[in-house]
């Protein structure tokens, strides 16, 4: 209903069940083009993790680095989520022979279709967020998600929807080591 309420921190897990990166990608970096982003989620049992997120506007080649610099970033997480529109196609093209994992989705109904699909899991408690202390970019997270689906910009929903929905639904289970940094809460 887009209300906030406090809640108690959760040590972050040090292992998790699987993991993936999700990415929701734009045609090109103009001021009023949509943003690039990549999200790295966790799951242990039920509960899903945002462990990180990179959000900017930005041109192809831009794109494909951003998904290389994620990948560095987090070795771990081999499951590289793609949207299938936009410029996505031509992003898994570019990076197939040079990163494995990386996993073409087609999105399955419109958006809000798709955020139905997962609010039963947000309204569980199930999902996890870094505090905004630590990560500053989950004010504007928390925005945009409380507000759509009248949001100015659903990248960040769009990417989320589609990490929620993949580990929810995902016959494989990746046992991945966590972040280093395992002593922040969620």
């Amino acid at each position: 209903d887009g209300s906030l309420f406090e809640c108690n921190q959760i040590p972050l897990p040090a292992r998790f069940d699987q993991t993936c990166q999700s990415w929701d990608m734009a045609f090109k970096d103009t001021k009023d083009s949509a943003f690039v982003v990549g999200q790295v989620w966790g799951r242990k049992q039920a509960k899903k993790f945002l462990l990180d997120q990179d959000r900017r506007k930005r041109t192809f080649s831009e794109s494909v680095q951003g998904v290389r610099n994620l990948s560095s970033k987090w070795p771990n997480v081999l499951a590289k989520l793609v949207e299938d529109k936009a410029n996505g196609p031509a992003i898994i093209d570019a990076l197939k022979a040079e990163l494995d994992g990386l996993i073409a989705i087609e999105p399955q109904g419109d958006k809000s279709a798709r955020t139905m699909a997962v609010s039963p899991t947000i309204e569980a408690g199930d999902v996890y967020l870094p505090h905004p202390m630590v990560h500053p970019w989950v004010d504007d997270f928390l925005q945009e998600w409380t507000s759509f689906p009248n949001s100015a910009y659903k990248d960040q929903v769009d990417a989320g929807t589609q990490a929620l929905d993949y580990l929810k639904s995902s016959k494989f289970e990746f046992a991945a080591v966590g972040e280093t940094e395992s002593s922040r809460s969620y």
